[in-house]
């Protein structure tokens, strides 16, 4: 719908945001195409590559140029310009070479700490066909599973449909404002805030498929085309969202399945979650913001006795290094604060903020309890 691809290759088999589905998708793709069966799934990223290396040292891929963590991001760019798609897997050809050496103790601690902290980032995916491994991996959190058993949840998906790699530009912000005093539900005022920092020199958006040349260089410093999906507890209720105008020289348009005007914003549901979707297009230079209202089921909030517990799982989304995200809550009338997760700032005596940099799954948990006399 959004760019016109009605041929489904390898190469682009991690549309799906939830990984298990990818992988299975990826094996039965793999097998059609190479009439080979695999044992299971690892997805990586250039990400993953530089803490890699950054732990081993300086690689040599076969026929290239000496890589270190330093080089790396330039060596890749330059690399893709002459060999297409196929240097990354050179590069990580190198690093399996490196390994194939002997080396030190120091070396394998900060190879195994590097592999964690991809892990950890999700960054790097795993997906076995052997159950109990698979099993394993959901345990520790490793298998890019949309989760199930959190009360209140929040993943943001963008996905970059523009034809570019202008992604690394992207400065991305979330403000997740949640009123607990709503009585049994929760009303949410989601705030996705996106700023493309490309220069001047950017070539507008229109067209969206538009030919932007095909060096690294020009193709990062563009306009940002972003399909965003937001993935919230299944028994939401919508109630408003920021009109995402489908623009005249959007692929949409312009093969006939949408109209000038039209508001691309979809409710769907998947994977036990409601998901709102949307296009919209950032010019360089320019911030755009998105808005979604909507409450949250009752069972978004537990009580024990005379304490309220509220907790929030927001995901992270592999490939994105980070957002800057702000939660906001306006409490009950008659409780204060009593623990947080996280380095929680109550302004007054019904409002509650914390801030954290997402750089990996995040747990918020938070208990109120009513207020006695003389403690607010």
């Amino acid at each position: 719908e959004h760019m016109y691809g009605w041929v489904w290759l390898l190469r682009d088999v991690s549309w799906e945001p939830n990984f298990p589905t990818t992988a299975r998708s990826a094996e039965d793709m793999y097998q059609i195409g190479q009439r080979l069966n695999v044992d299971g799934v690892i997805a990586i990223n250039q990400w993953t590559l530089l803490r890699l290396i950054d732990s081993v040292g300086e690689i040599t891929p076969p026929g290239g140029v000496p890589v270190n963590s330093r080089n790396l991001l330039s060596v890749l760019e330059e690399g893709t310009d002459l060999h297409g798609r196929a240097y990354m897997d050179l590069v990580l050809q190198g690093f399996i070479d490196k390994l194939d050496r002997p080396a030190s103790i120091p070396t394998l601690v900060r190879l195994a700490s590097g592999l964690h902290d991809t892990l950890e980032a999700r960054d790097m995916l795993l997906f076995f066909d052997d159950e109990g491994l698979q099993s394993l991996m959901g345990e520790l959190g490793w298998d890019g599973r949309i989760a199930q058993d959190t009360r209140d949840y929040l993943y943001v998906v963008d996905s970059n449909v523009g034809w570019n790699k202008v992604d690394r530009n992207i400065q991305r912000e979330i403000r997740y404002a949640v009123d607990l005093s709503r009585g049994p539900r929760p009303r949410v005022n989601l705030t996705l805030a996106y700023n493309n920092h490309s220069g001047p020199s950017a070539p507008s958006c229109d067209p969206q498929w538009l030919n932007r040349r095909r060096d690294y260089g020009s193709l990062k410093n563009a306009c940002y085309w972003n399909l965003v999906r937001v993935y919230v507890p299944q028994e939401s209720i919508m109630l408003s969202s920021t009109p995402m105008l489908l623009p005249e020289y959007s692929v949409s348009v312009q093969i006939g399945l949408g109209r000038v005007g039209e508001d691309s914003g979809r409710i769907s549901s998947t994977h036990n979650k409601k998901v709102f979707s949307g296009l919209t297009a950032i010019e360089a230079g320019e911030r755009s913001e998105i808005t979604l209202v909507y409450d949250l089921p009752s069972s978004a909030v537990q009580r024990e006795g005379d304490v309220l517990i509220y907790e929030l799982l927001v995901q992270k989304q592999p490939g994105v290094r980070q957002r800057r995200v702000a939660v906001e809550l306006d409490l009950p009338e008659g409780y204060r604060l009593v623990s947080s997760s996280a380095p929680a700032v109550q302004t007054d005596e019904s409002h509650v903020s914390v801030e954290f940099m997402l750089t990996s799954d995040f747990l918020l948990r938070v208990e109120l309890t009513r207020a006695t006399n003389g403690s607010g």
